[in-house]
């Protein structure tokens, strides 16, 4: 195990048609769980790798991969594309970036989960068949077809978020652990806001929510932590 508490840039191999993708990690000594976290739809930023490391402070070992790497349009229609049938170059990238951490952390898959924000909880919805947790933070709702075979959900969602009103009754439809809270879009992390999504802050409700992101940040870490213990 190389170990990178502080986190540092890495390189996620090639393989299965997908290409090499860049990321950040974060692999704390002792991890006997991990995290793949996908960014939002502006990108790896310091807001995603500070996931990264609020996951490597609680030690989880964590990998961010910049799917947008290989160019945001390619990405996102691979994406769209996927989030009818769950199968796509992006798909394994995800896959990829778990392989990595758990060679480089001495995890089975069964111990690592996906975690992803606004663009990258979508993904992860359409990404989860064969992890063992996931973690969809206002996500849109792929097809039921690209959900199937995922493992345990939890959503978190705002209720201020005009954007998302649909996704939380949809996933709860198909078991998903649900939270609701008093916030709007991106609560959850220290997401800068640019152009043209500021024009829609409205519907949005983009701002600072405190509260509401320590209790769904204590909910996620609740959930991962009960589904990739180690079972003797």
């Amino acid at each position: 195990m190389t170990l990178l508490p502080d986190g540092r840039e890495v390189m996620i191999p090639a393989g299965d048609g997908a290409p090499e993708t860049p990321a950040f990690a974060v692999l704390p000594e002792g991890a006997k769980r991990g995290v793949v976290v996908i960014h939002e739809l502006f990108g790896r930023r310091p807001e995603i790798d500070a996931v990264a490391r609020k996951f490597g402070e609680a030690g989880y070992a964590a990998v961010a991969p910049d799917l947008f790497h290989r160019g945001r349009v390619a990405c996102l229609v691979d994406v769209f594309r996927a989030m009818k049938t769950g199968r796509g170059v992006s798909v394994v990238q995800g896959r990829n970036a778990r392989a990595w951490l758990c060679a480089n952390a001495a995890l089975s898959k069964d111990h690592v989960g996906l975690i992803g924000f606004c663009f990258g909880g979508g993904y992860a919805l359409l990404a989860g068949s064969g992890w063992a947790a996931v973690s969809t933070n206002y996500g849109p709702v792929p097809s039921a077809e690209a959900m199937r075979g995922i493992g345990p959900v939890i959503g978190c969602y705002g209720k201020r978020d005009r954007t998302m009103t649909k996704s939380p009754a949809q996933l709860r439809e198909r078991l998903a652990e649900i939270e609701s809270f008093d916030a709007g879009h991106s609560f959850l992390t220290d997401t800068k806001v640019t152009f043209p999504f500021n024009l829609a802050s409205a519907a949005y409700a983009f701002g600072s929510y405190p509260e509401a992101r320590a209790a769904a940040w204590d909910k996620i870490f609740a959930f991962f932590d009960h589904h990739l213990a180690s079972r003797a």
